[in-house]
């Protein structure tokens, strides 16, 4: 068994039952918005809102319906949220730490005794965690298209979302196995912690765009390439719909942190081939 095939049936028996509690709550939003009209909830909660503005005191059938319409609502943004972030955790649990828990643990010199170099050793590694990752990505965007996919709808929006998913997973997984392969452990945590200011850094730029100030300019101009290209992506995925212009901006931005990070592990892994061991 060559070692991209023994790293990816290692990542599943590791990682499976993180991936199925993250399906069962995209099951979950399936199941709800196929019994119950979560959108039609919604709208009617809004009128009977406007509704009780105007004066008045509410019915038994308003209050009712509003609480019914709360109800779903609470769940269904709950469900979206752990659905939503559990596909991009996911990407940045699947490296488990791989480089720097086993050069702590001094089981690196097991594989540095192999004829291939560590570099080599563990970029294959990488690419076998990577395949399982993509494949249980692609779980979550078809149980995702299943929540947003109206009778009669193009397919351009569930395109969309679907490499959305796809990309933020696999982009997490290489930003936490570039870390781990500068012998930081906890990558996950390491790379949550970079990707929570990044997404909301994102956010304040986009807003900016139209401040025309030389530090918004500079903060727009230079920031995208450090942070994480959350903001990137979207722009990217809304190629898809139609009557909106290709991004390809976006796009060689999002292939420039998978390169950037790809890099990272590169540099990370050929310093610890000359020094396995942490002295």
């Amino acid at each position: 068994m060559n070692i991209v095939k023994a790293s990816l049936l290692n990542a599943v028996r590791r990682k499976w039952k993180f991936a199925l509690v993250v399906l069962l709550f995209g099951v979950g939003l399936v199941v709800l918005t196929n019994v119950y009209d979560v959108a039609g909830a919604m709208e009617r909660v809004i009128e009977v809102n406007e509704a009780l503005q105007g004066g008045g005191e509410p019915t038994e059938e308003q209050m009712g319906e509003m609480a019914r319409g709360a109800a779903l609502t609470a769940l269904f943004g709950t469900l979206s949220l752990f659905f939503g972030f559990g596909t991009l955790f996911f990407g940045f649990v699947m490296p488990g730490g791989i480089v720097a828990n086993e050069r702590r643990s001094a089981a690196i010199m097991l594989w540095a005794q192999h004829p291939m170099p560590l570099t080599s050793f563990y970029l294959r590694r990488y690419l076998g965690i990577q395949i399982a990752t993509l494949a249980a990505l692609l779980v979550f965007s078809l149980t995702a298209a299943a929540v947003n996919l109206p009778p009669g709808d193009a397919p351009g929006p569930q395109v969309g979302s679907a490499t959305s998913i796809c990309l933020g997973g696999l982009l997490a997984c290489a930003i936490s196995f570039g870390i781990t392969a500068l012998g930081i452990r906890r990558a996950a945590l390491f790379g949550l912690v970079y990707y929570l200011p990044s997404s909301l850094i994102g956010q304040v730029l986009a807003v900016s765009e139209t401040s025309s100030s030389m530090v918004a300019e500079v903060a727009r101009a230079v920031l995208p390439f450090a942070i994480f290209p959350g903001v990137e992506i979207d722009n990217l995925v809304a190629g898809f719909e139609s009557g909106v212009p290709w991004a390809w901006g976006a796009l060689g931005m999002v292939v420039y942190h998978f390169a950037l990070w790809t890099a990272v592990a590169w540099l990370g892994l050929r310093r610890i081939e000359r020094r396995p061991l942490k002295l």
